[in-house]
């Protein structure tokens, strides 16, 4: 009789059960989402000289083509170039890319975004179509006018953002 009021209920062994399985979810997404950082964005000092040469090697790839998102130097002014809705989507990207340089701290950022993060990063959940870029510590934010990653496709693989801010600070963003 003893031995059964010491038995522990089966529900405090489902309640154990569910909180360690739980627990295990939470680290492996923590995990999973610190390897994907460390995979997908890479940072290091560099010179302005060789920031300089990487950016025009990588502009010279988009020689002539108008950027998705245009933001002009002179008065910070951010034009949005929406493709046609009846333009082709272009569903084969891969990813998108960031090549990024801020000089007061002298870091060269490069990151390559897989297009299924692009895509949830991009939607618009609340609905107010408004955006913000960081170019050398000023936000700035603008009205997408309700820029979507479907615009993104539209515009194909290219250039969709290239900013230079004539102080050093320089930002590329381009879809393969």
């Amino acid at each position: 009789m003893e031995s059964e009021s010491k038995k522990t209920p089966t529900w405090v062994w489902v309640v154990v059960g569910i909180v360690g399985l739980f627990v295990l979810v939470c680290v492996l997404l923590i995990g999973s989402g610190i390897y994907m950082f460390r995979q997908h964005v890479q940072t290091e000092t560099a010179s302005t000289q060789d920031v300089q040469d990487e950016f025009e090697q990588a502009r010279k790839r988009f020689a002539g083509q108008q950027p998705l998102v245009e933001i002009r130097a002179s008065d910070r002014q951010v034009l949005v170039h929406k493709p046609p809705e009846e333009a082709e989507r272009r569903t084969n990207l891969q990813s998108i890319r960031v090549l990024a340089y801020d000089p007061r701290q002298g870091r060269l950022v490069r990151v390559d975004v897989p297009v299924w993060l692009a895509r949830m990063v991009m939607s618009d959940r609340g609905g107010s179509g408004r955006r913000r870029i960081t170019i050398g510590g000023d936000n700035i934010e603008f009205d997408a006018g309700n820029l979507t990653f479907e615009d993104v496709e539209r515009h194909g693989p290219g250039l969709i953002v290239d900013v230079d801010d004539g102080q050093g600070s320089q930002v590329l963003v381009w879809a393969e």
